[in-house]
């Protein structure tokens, strides 16, 4: 079960999508690239099988597009980019370690608990985020972004480049893909899935909806309020790394993003 749980885990969306939307909404000036930043973790959740090509192939995709799939691309490049640095940054390394340490004492009786400590880490991370930026400011930016996506066919484009062109799905794969996405779309755009992220009770609701795709029980009783209680002192401890990473330089625009200029 663990090796399988491992396994998973490296294949698993990474949870930080509302991260990624700000820094390339900031970075590229552009809602189009903020959504494509978003991309590579959505389709994850949508569907395992489909993700962002390498660096090199998002690279030369970005370079051969025009219009509004160019800018959604050029999002993808900066979410490569951003992660390529962010997980092998010591704000990275040290806070999954301490939440690792905190879950395991929160809820020590919940099977395997330790392994989704990266995840959690990372929605802390978004957490902290919301309570920087404002909740409703980045909600609010979500949904425009979003708005402003589905204006065009730039989204769809932008899968059928880094998978679907490259491996064979029937189209029922494919209608299942796209109603997936759009509900994931719907729920960003909803609010209470983002607002969730910044409290420890809110997050821990996410972490049951996590294990239950492995079969696990939902936390409850006295560890589900621990555990909530270890989260809201892991959303403090990000604060001091967000407000740092927010006010580096930024990530150099597709298609080539470089590292953090200031960090």
């Amino acid at each position: 079960m663990e090796a399988k749980l491992a396994r998973a885990e490296a294949r698993n969306p990474r949870m930080n999508f509302v991260f990624h939307h700000h820094l390339a909404l900031r970075d590229l000036a552009s809602p189009l690239a903020g959504v494509g930043a978003m991309l590579p973790d959505l389709w994850r959740m949508a569907d395992r099988r489909v993700h962002a090509l390498p660096r090199a192939g998002a690279d030369a995709a970005f370079e051969g597009a025009t219009g509004a799939t160019r800018e959604v691309l050029a999002g993808i490049c900066h979410h490569i980019a951003v992660d390529a640095w962010f997980h092998a940054a010591p704000v990275f390394r040290d806070g999954e370690r301490a939440a690792a340490a905190a879950i395991r004492a929160a809820a020590p009786n919940a099977p395997r608990i330790g392994l989704f400590a990266h995840p959690l880490w990372e929605i802390c991370l978004d957490g902290a985020l919301l309570h920087n930026a404002g909740a409703d400011h980045v909600v609010s930016a979500l949904r425009h972004s979003l708005a402003v996506a589905r204006e065009s066919a730039a989204m769809g484009e932008a899968a059928e480049v880094h998978h679907f062109r490259r491996i064979a799905r029937d189209q029922a794969a494919r209608e299942a893909f796209a109603r997936r996405l759009e509900k994931l779309e719907s729920a960003i755009t909803d609010g209470p899935w983002v607002s969730g992220y910044a409290n420890g009770a809110g997050i821990v609701d996410r972490l049951d909806g996590m294990r239950a795709r492995f079969e696990f029980p939902p936390i409850e009783g006295p560890e589900r309020a621990a555990l909530a209680k270890a989260l809201d002192g892991l959303l403090a401890i990000a604060a001091e790394p967000v407000r740092a990473l927010l006010a580096c330089g930024t990530f150099s625009p597709a298609p080539s993003p470089q590292s953090c200029r200031a960090c």
